[in-house]
């Protein structure tokens, strides 16, 4: 790889790098510059490897199968095996998420359909892929409170759902398909309160492949990971505004619905809801409904009864 600078003198880069296997994260900040790669020999590596990049702060040209000019935010996938030559004219910030082959291909079968395309920041799925992918810095990766397989998974979930997007024809669901989103729903909602839960492990649950469960989310336009935080709020907004709860903190029932720590549960449900714990936790006996949206389910499941059981022993 080869870098250019029209003024060497001025030249500067910083960069911070984060490689924890499912995900390896670069990112860089610096001056303007030309960057390529020519050599006949790499393409040859037996380690394909794949590369989300996104300018998060000027314009930048590539050249990747095809020549495309990019704005500030959106996103190119590249794939190690062919060349590069990329321009960026302004000081610029980089994020650069390295994604395995094997990775790649249990979301997308065709990683070569995505390859090459600029993915617009200001459009469909390529919105929510370029703001998700444009948090996942080497800080982040490094301290997020959730496990890294659900951010591997939510990206992977993203990609997929935009590779349906670029495809002429996508696949419409079926009512086979609809039935078994009901029942990996189903599931999800009983096991929301697990810290852990992963994709795969619902799906364990089910006899079905991990990938045939993501389909089935691309399908009807949803991620996996979006659906478990739906059971998650759900779960939590019940158990805030029920007089069962009283004596049990936020922080605890934020635990109780599966959130890793309290700043992560209330920064959720700011968000989402536009108030926070305690705010909803007065809000007594006025969210029934709120809680049926966020879970897709009646309140009646059968997750909550239980948990209402054992607040009542501890009193």
């Amino acid at each position: 790889m080869a870098v250019q600078s029209a003024s060497p003198a001025d030249f500067w880069a910083d960069m911070q790098i984060a490689d924890l296997g499912l995900l390896a994260a670069v990112r860089q900040a610096g001056s303007a510059h030309r960057c390529y790669r020519e050599d006949p020999e790499f393409g040859r590596d037996e380690h394909r490897s794949f590369h989300l990049i996104i300018n998060l702060s000027s314009p930048w040209r590539i050249a990747h199968r095809g020549r495309e000019r990019m704005a500030p935010g959106d996103a190119m996938l590249t794939d190690s095996r062919f060349n590069h030559d990329i321009h960026v004219d302004q000081t610029y910030e980089f994020i650069n998420l390295k994604l395995s082959e094997a990775w790649m291909r249990q979301w997308v079968p065709s990683p070569g359909s995505l390859v090459g395309r600029r993915i617009a920041a200001s459009e469909g799925w390529g919105r929510a892929l370029t703001a998700f992918a444009a948090q996942l810095t080497p800080r982040f990766l490094v301290q997020t409170p959730l496990p890294l397989s659900m951010v591997s998974d939510q990206l992977g979930a993203l990609l997929a759902l935009l590779a349906s997007e670029f495809r002429a024809s996508p696949q419409r669901p079926t009512r086979a398909d609809g039935a078994l989103q009901q029942r990996i729903q189903e599931v999800i909602v009983q096991r929301c309160a697990e810290p852990a839960l992963t994709a795969a492990a619902v799906a364990g649950s089910l006899d079905l492949s991990t990938r045939t469960l993501h389909r089935v989310f691309t399908r009807f336009g949803e991620t996996f990971g979006e659906s478990l935080m739906n059971a998650r709020v759900g779960l939590a907004l019940r158990m805030l505004e029920s007089p069962l709860y009283r004596r049990l903190t936020a922080a605890e029932i934020g635990r109780r619905a599966g959130f890793s720590d309290a700043s992560h549960f209330t920064r959720v449900l700011r968000r989402r809801l536009g108030a926070t714990p305690a705010q909803l936790r007065r809000r007594q006996g006025a969210g029934a409904s709120e809680a049926d949206e966020y879970t897709g389910l009646n309140a009646s499941a059968g997750n909550l009864p239980q948990i209402e059981a054992e607040a009542n022993s501890e009193h």
